[in-house]
């Protein structure tokens, strides 16, 4: 049975595009680095399988499994942190009644439902408990008919609403043939009406169900059914959908001719964050040799897409997703495919190689701007293996993944499950090893920020399983650049550089303090920095400033030390302070205005920032003279002025009944010295009134 998932998002996690198609291998020893020792969440007890593990976008999940309690399988669960903390068992089922195959989905929020079978029943039917994203546990909801006997439902899938609907399908059986039925359910989780999805022309095999967003702001989610059915020739592809008013479409075959598409299976449907629809499958495949206009087949995943609103009809246009090649067989055996939490759907398949052997391989939803999509092949999972299956994946919006697989053993039960984490800059395969010999039943989730999590059951020598799970995080901090050299500045005056600090790990990391030493610390301080002491999410950046001030000519070296939970990144630091002349001159006030014949006054400050004295030093002024009559000599000399003195003049200008009306006049005040730059300051003057 295919195991369900949350269509509103990934039960494993999210993805975003990844800027590569195949990505290199790592060493194992890298690989294996970031991946904690596996921790057991079931507690202590009867024997455990059927682990399953479903996350919000924040990755803390649940986690779910069957076990025998007081002689019935009862479905129980966890909430376990992305960080690994877990709290206490809930058992979810209903007590004194068998139940099997959990589905656990997962909206971006954290509240969860999961579903089982009963078959405690007159019949095997379907039953599911909601879980508020507090992680309160609602009470068990029946949406199947219980009975009549004979009547059996089976591979039940559930999907998620952002609205708060839910919807499940599931296969059921008539008394002659497998039917696919579907039920949506509302906000206060009742059930509406029990729809028989399919017809009764051919049986069917495992339906899947999607969350349709609405094409609306503001509107309802409706439930999109997928289901393969017949055989050979006369197979297809059917769907159907439950309106948010509980209506339903007409029934959609997707091939005009079975011989199209020749025995589907493993149907998954999915949205992307812009409500287009993502239906995926695997089936023997006719397909045409472009260059020659040869028909040959080929076991292949297929895709249909279609943008929201876009309604499905007869024929589809379905494209391969795998890769086809004419004359080279591609053989896929089985398919996984997941939506994201804001983001395009993935998928993971295993192919059996011409010659034997598995590999494990990916694929993703592409998006084409302004509107479209492609598919595109992406990482493989798996080196080339003897046998492998049961492929899954997660990922999310900061391009890290994870897709896993099981290995079977020589004996039923003696499996092993591996996976590999990648992202845009990584690629970790990875074997968990702890006290257990075998494992099973691999599943993820992957957060935001991208720390995952992994859950999977493990098998101890005498068959006893349990729920254990595993954490990844694998931080990382640069600090650029490596060093200043700020060169010679003016003693008592300032020199900025800007230092950046990124997060370049594949999960978020903490800096936990900068700071400065050295001898020469003092001539140094920071900027910014406090607002850098912080975690910081994978990729992002946080730039502080380090300002020079020397008070001597001697050279002033010291350190920066920023202090992370991955080590210490540090600047060196360097620069020599400058003694000489500097002289600096300003007017006051910077402007003002006079009647004919009134005289306006100007104070200007002349003063020696410098370490050496000023000699020579004189001010002059220069101004129109036929509108502006200087009182005094235009030249002022003041000696030798020493350094840090300060010197303060007036100056008395009359207005000339030659100057202007509003115009404004610049008055120029100019400082020279004989060892120093000449500096400059201008005041304005106007004629006001007649």
């Amino acid at each position: 049975m295919r195991e369900g998932c949350a269509k509103t998002g990934s039960i494993r996690g999210t993805i975003a595009a990844l800027a590569f198609t195949c990505l290199i291998l790592a060493s194992p020893s890298i690989a294996s680095a970031g991946w904690t020792a596996p921790v057991t969440v079931s507690g202590v007890g009867s024997s455990v399988s059927q682990t399953r593990v479903a996350g919000g976008s924040d990755g803390n999940s649940w986690v779910v499994w069957k076990r025998e309690v007081g002689g019935f399988d009862v479905i129980q669960g966890t909430r376990v942190t992305i960080d690994g903390a877990h709290g206490s068992i809930i058992t979810l089922s209903p007590a004194g009644q068998d139940v099997t195959d959990p589905v656990l989905v997962s909206r971006a929020d954290g509240s969860a439902m999961v579903g089982w079978t009963n078959k405690s029943g007159t019949s095997d039917f379907m039953q599911t408990v909601a879980i508020a994203a507090d992680g309160t546990a609602g009470s068990v909801v029946d949406r199947s008919t219980n009975g009549p006997a004979g009547q059996d439902a089976k591979d039940l899938s559930i999907a998620l609403g952002d609205d708060g609907t839910a919807g499940a399908s599931w296969l059921r059986y008539n008394g002659s043939i497998w039917v696919a039925q579907a039920v949506m359910v509302g906000t206060d989780g009742s059930s509406g009406t029990i729809q028989d999805m399919s017809g009764t022309e051919a049986a069917v095999g495992a339906p899947d169900i999607g969350a349709a967003p609405p094409s609306t702001v503001g509107g309802s989610y409706a439930y999109r059914v997928f289901w393969p059915q017949g055989s050979g020739t006369s197979s297809n592809v059917g769907t159907r959908q439950i309106n948010a008013d509980g209506t339903t479409t007409d029934v959609v075959l997707l091939f005009a001719d079975g011989a199209a598409c020749q025995d589907p299976f493993d149907v998954n449907v999915t949205y992307s964050s812009g409500g287009d629809l993502n239906a995926f499958w695997v089936c023997y495949r006719q397909n045409t040799d472009t260059s020659t206009g040869t028909e040959y087949y080929n076991w292949s995943a297929q895709w249909l897409r279609l943008s929201s609103g876009i309604p499905v009809t007869s024929p589809a246009v379905v494209s391969n997703a795998s890769p086809t090649e004419p004359g080279v067989p591609y053989k896929i055996v089985g398919l996984y495919a997941t939506q994201v939490f804001g983001g395009q759907p993935v998928v993971a398949w295993t192919h059996e190689l011409d010659g034997g052997g598995d590999r494990m391989e990916t694929g993703r939803v592409v998006p084409i701007l302004p509107i479209g999509a492609a598919f595109q092949a992406w990482a493989n999972a798996s080196p080339d293996l003897a046998a492998a299956g049961d492929p899954v994946i997660a990922a999310n919006s900061s391009a890290a993944a994870v897709s896993g697989y099981t290995i079977p053993g020589a004996l039923p039960g003696q499996s092993s499950v591996s996976w590999t984490r990648f992202s845009n800059s990584s690629y970790e395969p990875f074997t968990p090893t702890g006290s257990f010999l075998y494992s099973a039943d691999p599943g993820f989730s992957v957060a935001s920020n991208g720390k995952s999590l992994a859950a999977f059951t493990g098998i101890d020598g005498s068959s006893v399983g349990s729920a254990r799970v595993m954490t990844y995080t694998s931080p990382g901090i640069r600090l650029d650049p490596n060093g200043f050299n700020y060169g010679k500045v003016d003693i008592g005056e300032s020199n900025s550089r800007f230092a950046t600090i990124k997060s370049n790990g594949q999960t978020p990391a903490e800096v936990t303090g900068i700071s400065i030493s050295g001898p020469g610390a003092a001539s140094y301080s920071l900027s910014g920095a406090t607002s850098c002491v912080k975690t910081l999410d994978t990729n992002s950046t946080c730039q502080f400033g380090v300002k020079f001030k020397p008070g001597s000519t001697a050279s002033q070296n010291a350190t920066v030390t920023v202090s992370t939970e991955v080590g210490v990144r540090q600047i060196s630091l360097t620069g020599r302070g400058l003694n000489r002349t500097r002289n600096r001159i300003t007017v006051a006030p910077g402007s003002r205005s006079a009647r004919k014949g009134k005289v306006v006054r100007f104070k200007v400050k002349a003063k020696n920032v410098g370490g050496v004295t000023s000699n020579s030093t004189r001010i002059c002024v220069n101004l129109q003279k036929r509108a502006l009559k200087l009182a005094g000599n235009r030249c002022r000399s003041l000696g030798s002025l020493p350094a840090g003195a300060t010197r303060n003049l007036s100056y008395r200008i009359r207005v000339t009944w030659r100057a202007r009306r509003g115009v404004r006049l610049p008055v120029t005040f100019v400082m020279r010295a004989n060892n120093a730059v000449v500096r400059q300051v201008v005041a304005r003057v106007w004629r006001k009134g007649n």
